[in-house]
C-alpha cells in the first residue's frame, strides 16, 4: 500500500469523521484511533462552532499527539492525519 496514493484518495473523498461542539473528547480520540487503524490516512472536518472557539492548527496538533499520528495537510477547517509520516510532494 502506498501512503502517497492513500493521501490522494483521501484528499478527494468525504471526511471520515467530524469534530463537533464537544471538542476533543475521549470518545472522539478512540474513534479516530479506530479509523486510523482501518484506513491508515483519514480526513477530519471541524464544524464552524468548534472552529470559532479554537485554532484549527492547534486542534490538529492536539489530536495527532493523542492518537500518535502525523498531520499531513491542513486546509481551512479540514485536516488529514496519517499513521506514517509522508511528504506530500515526492
Amino acid at each position: 500500500m502506498s501512503y502517497q496514493r492513500e493521501f490522494k484518495k483521501t484528499l478527494l473523498s468525504h471526511p471520515h469523521c467530524i469534530l463537533g461542539k464537544q471538542g476533543v473528547s475521549d470518545e472522539f480520540i478512540s474513534h479516530v484511533v479506530k479509523l486510523l487503524k482501518r484506513f491508515k490516512v483519514i480526513k477530519v472536518k471541524a464544524l464552524r462552532s468548534i472552529a470559532k472557539k479554537s485554532n484549527i492548527k492547534e486542534l490538529a496538533q492536539k489530536i495527532s499527539k493523542l492518537t500518535n499520528s502525523y498531520i499531513i495537510d491542513i486546509r481551512g477547517k479540514i485536516f488529514i492525519l496519517s499513521l506514517e509520516n509522508i511528504t506530500k510532494f515526492k
